[in-house]
């Protein structure tokens, strides 16, 4: 040891040797010459002399320097010597108060000592490494007489104990002389006082004890003295922190006294190397004082001693956690203990110092991976939790007997308040035992009670990380709500602390000090959380480049400059990284660096440039280049590195050698000959005289020194040159192959020794090179956590490690300590997570903690799972708004929970029924499971019953993402609970279903759009229970339904919201899905007990009423149709008012629609058809009164709106649609008067916005008895129609332009769009039968309504003319005769009722729409190239005889076709049988016909199929004629109006049309070879022709132009001339060829042709003179002719005639006889 300065001088006051007080103190020192053998009393009287000197306040009497320390020395040697157990106590007493009296001296506030030569900057400096250096070798000599006796160390104890003393006394420092001095020289005097003392005392403990017997024996001197020096350091850390800020003078060296540091830089090496002494001791008491004073450094000093803290975490701490060495099981265990302590201390702000290590040493980038203390520490304490058991019962476990430890927690002071005392225990020899041999190998024994070791480190991981951050977190980021409501007890004591509630001289941490200038340590950015991050990513990458790197080099180094972790790509800057940076490969670098591409020598280079090997001898400079990587194996490599090793070194010592040849040379030789040496498979190995001779001549021809050379080989031989890795290994203790327990005690010992000695080299480098802090870089210096951000990446990277050690801790442990302390680990993560919004952690840790809970079968659940449940429970209270989708496991625990109770009573009704039947007991217990009586207990306690109910009752204070969430799994575990029950118990589980009712009823304050969401979930839950297969479970959720909608009903719904209509829509769909009548039944009562409850505040909610009233119409069960049908009845007669307001007018007579609908039930359907008409009534009556028009006004628009919804992609949808924006603009004017009667009679052209408002409301029951009309039954639907039209005839005057519009387009033209379509496309016909019977009775009777509105309405429907007679032209063309028949009735009706008022544009449209019927009509299929496709026809083949057209072509033979029809002919495109024109409008467009015979050249045959077409048009065609003789030959007054109502160019249109079908058909029937190839074709039993359609069409054709040519009046002059050019030549063909008819071969045409003859003799005779004389003489022979054939009286009686009137003109008279 240096010899340790002392105050010297004479004089009365400075207290040194060689004053008075010195020496009076020297003769009380010198009286304890005897020893041990020392009087008892005089022993106590030298200790309280040496007392009252020390610690004398009087500056004139105080002791300094060597004085100071031989009056301790003499009182440590008293209590060390003394058999006295009462002088023991009484001088350890007395050293523990002059320790505290020599830091005592020393004032918080005292000015700062500085020297009058000391540079600017002399607070800062550093003490020399030097004395680090020297007080390491005197440890390690200390080390080399471990083995030694005990005796002899006792023997020598005394004095050299404080043999430093008297060292000092020959090495006084300058100044120490003089008596009283100024205050600040005192002030420097106390300091130095302070340093001797400190630096004693940390030798004092760093003396060796012999191992392993000496740890056996508590009472030896070595160990009391070891154990009282730990102590009273400690004591003086935990009662002065202040003086470790204090600027001192430097004392060791003594060369260095000239300057000042902060005094813990002056005495930072003791004290490190006291630590990496005894913190790694075996023995308990030794071990745990040690760790407390780490903590008081950890907790007070870290800010001054960064690097050294981070040695001893790297390199003892962690790695006692991790136990990778020989490490005992009660290392480890204490271990865990004092950082339990050390962390969990409120006062030490434990959650600061835990960030600042992680920013200070996980996010340095310079730092290395093994300097991650955060990570590994986290990640050490999971492996520990998560530790195996074996070998348990180990002697470790009773160590606590023997020897307790002598730092017990409560004897300990505050580590966050440095200033409290901490005292030391006795340590007298009467208190410490030695400890027996069993207790010495349960001392070092690697195994013990593992789970005692788990514990300990739970309440690290809880109490001392986890607690901690979440307390500095809420202190520094402010309490948020999740933080503060999970947080136990450990850290709501914190919760009121904070920064700024901090003095301003607190000392705890001592921050505020410890910058001499006062700015910040950190320095830099500070601790912003972004740049620690970036960081912290920098390290991560430069981790992961070493890790690339020593798997491939080139690979590793690229990313590392793709990651720009090296800011430059120069050689250099690469070399620096590889030489500085932790963790590569030597081998790989080397590898890299001996690569022969350019880029790689320049790095080379660039690696050796950075080696400064000036003034070094060239083996150690070798050695030092050699141990930076790993010399590559290729000869080509080792000589490029040794070339360039030579340059430099050469370039550093320039006289060295002659030339870098020499150095080349000498290099390449060394390395031989290490190699030669030291490796084992060189059998003959080079002698000195060898290598002498190798060298010779090297120098440029000359030898270098024989004596150099010597050296060299001398050096070589006995050291080699080898990886200071590979030393460390070589210098370990071997393996013992015997485990005896004295080899294993001794191998226990060399591993703590060898730990040691590796931190204390450690601490040697870096005082040595000081390589961080002289950079000036400022990652090096300690920077003070204040932003709570920080916690998150920490939290990143641990919460795995920590989450899988509390997890395993619950499921193996079942110690309710334990499994408490574990679930308050669990809220803390889940508090972190939350605090920091990290939304996978947080899943993972909620999950975690909730598998834990649920077991696979209730039985299964022991008490520490319920208290899971509670602890689940009060984590989702406190983070509702956090954990979303987890709700589910919580919600699921909570149903365990009351599974347990329901079992555990159930359990109980089963004890007592077997305790009354004993026998069948024992066959129960045999056959179940049953439940843990304590579980049942917890699960039914008081406290869980408040913890669920307050989870429910909480729920109206969840924010709406969380009660949304909590629905969502109330739901899906309800759903679970029913599923799973209802099918083996005839009582399911409902228990979640009840609490769905429940918090309903706590969150009925909710604003709407929060309760919509929540309503959305719950809706479609009461739809899945309301329709499960158990009726219980269906009455139970109906039940439960209608109370809710109870009591919504009591809220306010404000106009045009659909909250009720929302929240009622269940009962319409468990209506709809439910099979069972019952269930449905009590649907129905319940809307009708909320209509006669609360039918006042039913607002949308009527709209879902009639929609569940929808269903039940459709039902097949009477008593559901007639209860729902019953209360249609009462809503009509006494809410219908209630209807109107509310908009739900449409969906009321959509209710009723269905009822008609339902055919199952004629007697409610012609009911409610007759409600329809009513309803139109009640409309009615609302118009005639003020309140009612304003109603009805008010309702108006929302309606209409409705209605448009219903009858949505309807046309008459659409109309409304377009019709509505100028009706809602023109509500938004204020009414003026009320809303007229509709009964009035009012113009129809004035419409008024009051007849718009009426009609909106009239408009729901016409589509309603439309619809009726389209699908009900035949009674109902004539009923409907007969309404339908009495409405619309008895009111349509007060409908406008485009009510007309809507009702014509919208309601009377789609009950005609069956025409437009095929049977197999009407859904609504089940068969063709039924759709026959439809169109045979219903559409005639609405054809002819429909007509007949024509004949009141006809102005205002004229815009639909059009449409009318599309209707008709397709009923007339229609498969079905009797509608076609009607469709031509109801055309000529049309036209004849309203002939009168048929303008000349309407009468052109009728023409254009008649031009098409004969168009379309037209068989024009009958003529084809039958002289290409038909073979010639033989001569003896005889024509057939004929018949009539009609029944020539309807007895074809279809007999083959019967089986299997074909399909109609495609006229075109979209046209069917039913359709035999296109349905575009057939009146816009005048009509062209093409000829009227077609070109049969290349017109293809007629198929079979086509026949039954042909047919069809020829009768269809007969039809067309028919109608236009009815309504223009027809004799009534009706056809005289219509006559005279059509113009001259209509009525030759068509005429025009009709000569043209006359024309078709004479031509078939002339074409003999045409109609016989028809025969053949094989169709027609007979030789098919058109007789009638030719002389139909000519006698009607003939009757026109006849009675045209014959009319008087002016119009129809002026067309006679046209009209005659028409008429006569046809006479006269018709005359002519009847004349040439054979009357035995024709027959038939002759009588079919005589009504012909009859019409045209009828029209000559009424010819006037004029016309009948200018044509009788064209006439007259063909007049005479026809008297050949037979005469029937008729034709006989008009030939009398016109040949008597021809005879009149030719002046021949009858002579009369005489």
């Amino acid at each position: 040891m240096h010899g340790v300065p002392t105050t010297g001088g004479g004089g009365s006051g400075g207290g040194a040797g060689g004053g008075i007080i010195g020496q009076v103190i020297q003769t009380i020192c010198d009286t304890f010459a005897g020893g041990e053998n020392t009087d008892e009393k005089l022993q106590l009287q030298i200790v309280k002399a040496l007392m009252s000197a020390v610690s004398s306040v009087d500056p004139v009497a105080t002791i300094h320097g060597a004085v100071l320390l031989k009056a301790v020395r003499t009182t440590y040697n008293i209590f060390l010597l003394s058999k006295s157990v009462n002088a023991q106590t009484i001088s350890q007493a007395s050293l523990t108060q002059m320790v505290q009296a020599v830091f005592g001296r020393v004032a918080k506030d005292a000015p700062a000592p500085t020297p009058a030569n000391a540079p600017p900057d002399a607070k800062a400096a550093s003490p020399a490494p030097s004395a680090l250096q020297v007080e390491v070798k005197d440890a390690r000599k200390g080390t080399e007489s471990e083995g030694s006796s005990l005796s002899s160390q006792k023997e020598n104890s005394s004095r050299e104990s404080f043999k430093s003393a008297d060292e000092s006394r020959e090495k006084k420092p300058p100044g120490d002389a003089g008596t009283a001095k100024p205050a600040a020289d005192m002030v420097e005097q106390c300091l130095k006082d302070a340093q001797l003392v400190f630096r004693t005392l940390c030798k004092l403990s760093m003396k060796p004890i012999p191992a392993p017997e000496g740890v056996t024996d508590l009472k030896s001197q070595a160990m009391r003295s070891k154990l009282l020096a730990l102590h009273l350091l400690n004591t003086v850390l935990s009662s002065h922190i202040h003086i470790f800020f204090t600027p001192s003078p430097v004392l060791f060296p003594p060369g260095q006294s000239g300057q000042s540091v902060l005094f813990i830089n002056s005495v930072k090496q003791y004290l490190c190397l006291a630590l990496s002494r005894n913190a790694v001791s075996v023995v308990p008491q030794v071990f745990e004082i040690s760790l407390d004073l780490f903590g008081r450094a950890l907790v007070s000093l870290r800010t001054v001693m960064k690097k050294e803290i981070s040695v001893i975490f790297t390199e003892i701490i962690i790695p006692i956690v991790e136990a990778k060495s020989s490490i005992t099981f009660n290392q480890r265990v204490s271990l865990l203990k004092c950082l339990s302590r050390i962390l969990s201390e409120p006062s030490s702000e434990s959650g600061r110092l835990l960030v600042e290590i992680y920013i200070n040493y996980d996010c340095d980038p310079e730092a290395s991976a093994r300097e991650n203390i955060w990570e590994r520490l986290v990640t050490a304490l999971g492996r520990v939790m998560v530790a195996q058991e074996a070998n348990q019962g180990g002697g470790a476990a009773n160590l606590s007997a023997g020897a307790p430890s002598t730092n017990h927690p409560s004897k300990l002071g505050d580590f966050g308040h440095p200033g409290t005392q901490s005292l030391p225990p006795t340590l007298t020899t009467s208190t410490l035992t030695s400890l027996t041999k069993e207790q010495v190998k349960g001392l070092y024994s690697s195994t013990g009670d593992y789970a005692e070791m788990r514990k300990r480190g739970l309440e690290l991981l809880v109490a001392g990380i986890i607690n901690p951050l979440i307390s500095w977190s809420k202190s520094k980021g402010g309490a948020s709500p999740v933080s503060s409501t999970l947080a136990g007890s450990p850290v709501e004591s914190e919760s009121g602390k904070s920064d700024g509630g901090k003095s301003e001289n607190d000392p705890a941490l001592g921050l505020v000090k410890e910058p001499a200038d006062g700015s910040q340590p950190g320095g830099g950015f500070g601790d912003d959380p972004t740049q620690f991050q970036n960081l912290k990513h920098r390290k991560q990458v430069i981790l992961e480049g070493v890790t690339r790197f020593n798997q491939k080099p080139k690979k590793g180094i690229q990313y590392i400059l793709d990651a720009g972790c090296v800011f430059g790509r120069t050689p250099k800057e690469i070399a620096q990284f590889l030489q500085n940076t932790d963790g590569l490969d030597k081998t790989m670098i080397g590898e890299f660096l001996g690569e022969g591409e350019e880029e790689n020598i320049a790095i080379m280079h660039a690696y050796v440039d950075e080696f400064d090997f000036t003034a070094m001898p060239f083996v150690q400079a070798l050695r030092s280049f050699l141990q930076s990587f790993r010399l590559p194996g290729e000869a080509q490599k080792i000589d490029r590195f040794m070339l360039k090793f030579a340059e430099r070194y050469v370039q550093g010592n320039p006289t060295s050698f002659s030339s870098a040849d020499t150095a080349y040379v000498l290099a390449y030789s060394v390395i031989m000959l290490n190699t030669d040496q030291h490796n084992a498979q060189v059998k003959k190995r080079m002698t000195k005289a060898d290598f002498l001779k190798n060298n010779r001549g090297i120098d440029e021809g000359k030898n270098l020194p024989n004596e150099m050379l010597e050296a060299i080989f001398d050096e070589i031989s006995t050291k080699e040159i080898v990886m200071k890795e590979e030393q460390e290994k070589l210098a370990a203790p071997p393996a013992l192959a015997v485990p005896t327990m004295r080899k294993e005690l001794s191998q226990y010992a060399i591993a703590s020794e060898n730990m040691a000695m590796k931190t204390e080299a450690i601490f040697q480098t870096i005082m040595k090179t000081g390589r961080r802090g002289q950079s000036g870089n400022g990652t090096s210096q300690f920077h003070v956590a204040s932003h709570f951000e920080h916690i998150k990446p920490m939290f990143q990277i641990s919460w795995m490690s920590v989450l899988a050690a509390l997890t395993g801790t619950l499921q193996e442990s079942d110690d309710e300590d334990v499994v408490t302390m574990a679930l308050d680990g669990l809220k803390g993560l889940l508090t972190i997570s939350c605090r920091f919004d990290m939304e996978e952690e947080k899943k993972a840790i909620f999950s975690t903690l909730a598998r834990f809970t649920q077991q696979p079968h209730p039985c299964d659940t022991k008490p520490k799972h319920v208290l899971g449940i509670k602890t689940l429970i009060d984590v989702s209270l406190a983070a509702s708004d956090q954990i979303n989708e987890s709700w589910m496991e919580v919600v699921v625990s909570v149903s365990l929970l009351e599974k347990i109770q329901q079992l555990g009573a159930e359990q109980s009704n089963q004890r007592s029924f077997q305790d009354r039947n004993r026998q069948a007991s024992n066959q129960i217990a045999k056959a179940q499971k049953m439940l843990n009586e304590e579980t049942i207990a917890l699960a039914s306690s008081q406290v869980m019953t408040l913890t669920v109910d307050k989870l429910f009752t909480s729920s109206s204070k969840f924010s709406g993402t969380a009660i949304v969430h909590f629905v969502k799994a109330l739901c899906k575990v309800s759903w679970d609970e029913i599923s799973s029950s209802a099918a083996a118990s005839e009582h399911p589980r409902m228990y979640c279903l009840q609490r769905l009712v429940e918090i309903s009823y706590y969150n009925m304050n909710r604003i709407r759009v929060e309760w919509s969401n929540l309503w959305a979930i719950l809706g479609e839950h009461f739809n899945q229970v309301g329709c499960y297969s158990n009726t219980q479970v269906c009455f139970f959720a109906l039940d439960k339904l209608r109370q809710l909608s109870m009591k919504f009903l009591e809220l306010e719904e404000l106009p045009n919201f659909k909250f009720q209509k929302d929240f009622l829509r269940p009962f319409e769909y468990i209506l709809r899905e439910n099979p069972d009548p019952k269930i449905k039944d009590m649907a129905l009562a319940c809307l009708m007990q909320m209509i006669q409850a609360k039918a006042k505040g039913i607002k949308s909610g009527w709209k879902a009423m009639f929609s569940a009233f929808l269903r039940a119409a459709r039902e097949p069960y009477e008593q559901i149709s007639l209860l729902a049908f019953d209360i249609l009845k009462t809503i009509f007669k006494s809410h219908f008012e209630n209807i109107i307001a509310n908009f739900a007018l449409p969906d009321f007579v959509l209710c009723l629609v269905a009822f008609c609908k339902n055919r199952n039930f004629a007697k409610i359907s012609l009911h409610a058809v007759e409600l329809l008409r009513q309803s139109f009534t009640k409309i009615l009556e609302l118009t005639k009164s003020a309140s009612g028009s304003k109603l009805l006004h008010l309702a108006s628009g929302a309606t209409e709106k409705n209605m448009i919804d219903l009858i949505s992609g309807t046309p008459a949808s659409l109309l409304l649609v377009k019709n509505s924006e100028r009706f809602f603009a023109a509500l938004t004017t204020p009414v003026q008067a009320s809303i007229p009667d509709l009964s009035a009679n009012v113009s129809s052209a004035a419409t008024s916005m009051s007849e718009e408002v009426s009609f909106v409301f009239v408009f729901p029951i016409l589509y309603g008895l439309f619809d009726a009309i389209m699908s009900s039954d035949l009674e109902v639907r004539t009923r409907a129609l007969t309404y339908l039209f009495d409405i619309i005839k008895g009111h349509g005057s007060f409908f406008s332009v485009d009510s007309w519009e809507i009702v014509a387009r919208g309601v009377l033209f789609p009950i005609f769009d069956d025409l437009k379509l095929k049977q197999e496309s009407s859904p609504k016909f089940a068969n063709k039968e039924e759709q026959s019977v439809w169109l045979s009775t219903t559409l005639i009777q609405a054809l002819r309504q429909f007509v007949d509105l024509f004949g009141h309405y006809l102005p205002e429907l004229f815009f639909c003319v059009d449409g009318l007679l599309e209707v008709l032209a397709v009923c007339m063309t229609h498969e079905n005769e009797t509608l076609a028949r009607i469709g031509s009735t109801c055309l000529t009706q049309f036209v004849e009722n309203n002939a009168t008022r048929l303008s000349d544009d309407l009468w052109n449209k009728i023409c254009n729409m008649f031009t098409h019927l004969f168009k379309m009509t037209t068989p024009t299929a009958l003529f084809f190239d039958y002289r290409e496709q038909i073979p010639e026809l033989p001569s003896t083949i005889v024509p057939p005889p004929e018949t009539d057209d009609l029944d020539a072509l309807s007895g074809a033979d279809h007999s083959a076709d019967k089986a299997n029809k074909p399909p109609p002919l495609a006229l075109g495109p979209g046209r069917t049988n039913s359709q035999l024109f296109s349905f575009a409008s057939i009146t816009a467009v005048p009509a062209t016909f093409d000829a009227a015979v077609p070109d049969i050249s290349g017109r293809p045959k007629p198929q079979k199929k086509d026949f039954q077409l042909i047919i069809q048009k020829c009768v269809l065609h007969l039809l067309v004629i028919q109608t236009v003789q009815d309504i223009l030959c027809s004799t009534s007054a009706a056809s005289h109006a219509v006559y005279e109502s059509i113009g001259s160019e209509c009525a030759v249109t068509m005429l025009s049309c009709l000569e043209r079908s006359y024309r078709f058909a004479k031509a078939f029937n002339e074409d003999m070879e045409l109609r016989m190839a028809l025969y053949r074709m094989g169709f027609m039993k007979q030789l098919p022709n058109l007789l009638k359609q030719e002389t139909s069409s000519v006698s009607t054709y003939v009757s026109v132009l006849v009675r045209m040519y014959a009319d008087p009046s002016e119009e129809r002059k002026h067309h006679r001339a046209k009209i005659g050019e028409r008429l006569i030549p046809l006479c006269l063909e018709i005359l002519s060829n009847y004349n040439k008819l054979d009357p035995e071969a024709k027959r038939r045409n002759v009588a079919a042709w005589r009504p012909v003859v009859v019409v045209i003799l009828n029209a000559f005779l009424e010819f006037d003179d004029d016309q009948f004389n200018a044509h009788i003489p064209q006439f007259y022979y063909e007049f005479v002719d026809i008297l050949l054939q037979d005469l029937t009286p008729d034709v006989r009686t008009i030939l009398h005639s016109i040949l008597a009137r021809a005879g009149s003109r030719l002046g021949i008279s009858r002579k009369i006889s005489l």
